[in-house]
């Protein structure tokens, strides 16, 4: 028996001597879905945000989709607004002097400030220009124990600045938001006068460290009120995640806006509760551009994860509130729903949605993707209002910017392959989808990727009321119990001893030759679309006084400059990285601007 022990061993080490070289450069990178918080954050949603780790041990909660760089609250921002203590240290802040102190954090000498206007579209921010910083970041996996870190991460640093309102309001900002990348770039470089100095750009460091399969993500934020867990995957997507056809679009959704031909009310099922007689009372049109004739060809919007809101023309606002019993509140610019009426309940649990119809210069046909208004009816709570009030989230901004916000990306998947400079914009399901993730990899060729087969009217199923010819009863909400089979284990049998020797001899030999076939496989179809299934645990949000089971029931100013201006790095198809001097952004550094301070109101009129 010795013997057959000691050829056993030899025959491990030769296995392992053989494979273990090949085998360590046949990695496969994965996509990686990010860890959610727990809680949830903002005076107008409330909104779900992703968790990550800011230098030695700052923990944040992040809103995602921002392109470019992360935008981070300071310590120093509760100094301005705590009158009723520090809204923002919920979702946790950054101490850039700790991180100084301890060596994690700096400005590496980059005297570039990024424009605050960058902060995000749709709301106008107030406030001199951010400051520029590097720290490391640290993501865990929402479905294991791994953990990425991006070293250098680009940030802008938010110390004092305010988000301003139509009557002349400022707020403070809740949380910061989380860069998500941008086309063709793995990093941003700076020239400090001695030495370059790159900030990383997420995944494109993450594609760069051979931990994802491409510079890409998939994201769809899901719903606090409707329980959908939020979904955040870099190098891949969730394809449960999206439903129907899928809008490609070039550049990135931020500064490259693509076409809203059109706006529309519709009752997806039973009796209508609106008090138009349109198409039957089931549907609409027209409400983007009605009235205005100077967009009566399509809106240029934004997609703005960073952005709370839908910021649209204030005649479109309007023409959609003809139709909904809500009162205008002219100082903070957004539409507050009458609770009073008997139509608010009906529309807001009714089996109906605002549809937002786009076009986009790569597709033959309009997309249209639908926000049930189950979805629209949101809270405003303190500061915006002294108490919790349902609101409907279309915004005025005089800025002239327009945007679709975290109010649409409900029910909007988005996602962009970097490295191909195309991004991705379709219709999210509602909460009855499957409780496991459908994870697929983007890789780094890929321009196009496909939904996955879920049914957008099925997964609303027993969730929105379907309205009877009453308009004041319909279908009991029933949902579909979760499958809570066990695993059927297989029995073992024993092989007998005398066997032992031949059998594991043999097994070491199929062993290395299985291995070896494997590895000469994976070589050969390295391209192949790799699909991976991942269950996790549902994430239990916490908002105030309550608990919500994320489980589906049962189902161009200047920047401010002194120097250096950023160039910027990206690879080629051919694998072959460049550098730069144009930012994609506005052209921020297409010239070379005199120093501009950008001084608003003094920051005693935030709570004015």
């Amino acid at each position: 028996m010795a013997i057959v022990y000691q050829t056993l061993i030899l025959c491990f080490n030769l296995l392992l001597l053989l494979t273990s070289p090949i085998l360590a450069n046949t990695q496969t990178p994965t996509p990686f879905e990010a860890t959610w918080s727990s809680a949830t954050f903002g005076p107008d949603g409330p909104w779900q945000a992703v968790s990550v780790t800011l230098g030695a041990d700052f923990d944040l909660a992040l809103y995602p989709g921002h392109t470019f760089q992360s935008w981070i609250i300071q310590t120093s921002y509760c100094k301005f607004n705590n009158s009723n203590g520090c809204y923002a240290s919920k979702a946790g802040t950054y101490n850039s002097a700790e991180a100084s102190q301890v060596g994690s954090g700096s400005t590496s000498g980059i005297v570039f400030r990024p424009n605050i206007k960058n902060w995000m579209v749709g709301i106008d921010p107030a406030g001199e220009p951010a400051q520029f910083w590097v720290d490391r970041i640290r993501l865990k996996s929402g479905t294991s124990d791994t953990v990425h870190q991006v070293v250098n991460t680009s940030l802008a640093l938010l110390g004092d600045q305010m988000l301003t309102y139509p009557g002349g309001q400022w707020y403070p900002a809740f949380a910061g938001c989380l860069g998500v990348g941008a086309p063709n770039m793995i990093n941003q470089s700076f020239s400090t006068g001695t030495y370059p100095i790159n900030a990383s750009l997420i995944p494109g460091m993450l594609w760069t460290q051979k931990d994802i399969p491409s510079n890409s993500f998939g994201m769809h934020i899901g719903s606090v009120w409707s329980r959908i867990g939020g979904s955040l995957v870099f190098g891949g997507y969730d394809q449960n995640r999206l439903t129907g056809e899928v809008l490609v679009s070039d550049g990135d959704y931020t500064d490259n806006p693509i076409t809203l031909r059109d706006i529309s009310i519709e009752v997806i099922q039973g009796v209508s509760p609106f008090n138009f007689t349109s198409q039957g009372g089931l549907r609409q049109d027209g409400l983007l551009a009605a009235g205005n004739n100077s967009i009566q060809n399509g809106l240029l919007v934004s997609i703005d994860g960073c952005a709370p809101y839908l910021t649209l023309p204030k005649s479109t606002c309007d023409n959609i509130a003809s139709h909904l019993p809500v009162n205008y509140d002219a100082k903070l610019g957004l539409y507050l729903w009458d609770t009073e009426s008997k139509a608010y309940s009906r529309i807001v649990s009714s089996a109906s949605a605002l549809s937002f119809k786009f076009l986009s210069g790569t597709n033959t046909e309009p997309l249209t993707i639908r926000v049930p208004f189950l979805h629209l009816n949101l809270t405003l709570s303190e500061p915006l209002a002294a108490k919790p009030t349902p609101y409907f989230p279309c915004f005025n901004s005089e800025s002239g910017r327009y945007a679709l916000g975290r109010a649409f990306l409900q029910d909007a998947f988005l996602g962009a392959n970097w490295g191909q400079s195309k991004w991705w914009l379709g219709q999210a399901p509602g909460p009855n989808i499957q409780l496991s993730s459908r994870v697929v990899s983007i890789e780094e060729a890929d321009t196009a990727i496909k939904a996955g087969n879920n049914n957008w009217e099925e997964s609303w199923k027993g969730v929105w009321e379907v309205l009877g010819s009453d308009n004041g009863s319909g279908t009991s909400p029933a949902g579909s119990p979760a499958d809570n089979r066990e695993p059927i284990s297989e029995p073992t049998v024993s092989p007998s001893t005398g066997a032992i020797a031949g059998i594991a001899i043999g097994g070491v030999l199929a062993i290395a030759t299985l291995i070896l076939g494997i590895v000469f496989w994976r070589r050969r179809s390295r391209r192949a679309r790799m699909e991976v299934t991942m269950e996790r645990e549902t994430p239990q949000h916490k908002h105030d006084d309550f608990q919500y089971d994320l489980r589906p029931p049962p189902q161009t100013e200047p920047a401010e400059v002194y120097g250096s201006l950023p160039t910027y790095k990206w690879r080629n198809k051919n694998g072959k990285q460049i550098d730069s001097p144009e930012d994609p952004r506005h052209a921020l550094i297409r010239q070379i601007p005199t120093v501009v301070h950008a001084h608003g109101h003094s920051l005693k009129q935030a709570y004015q």
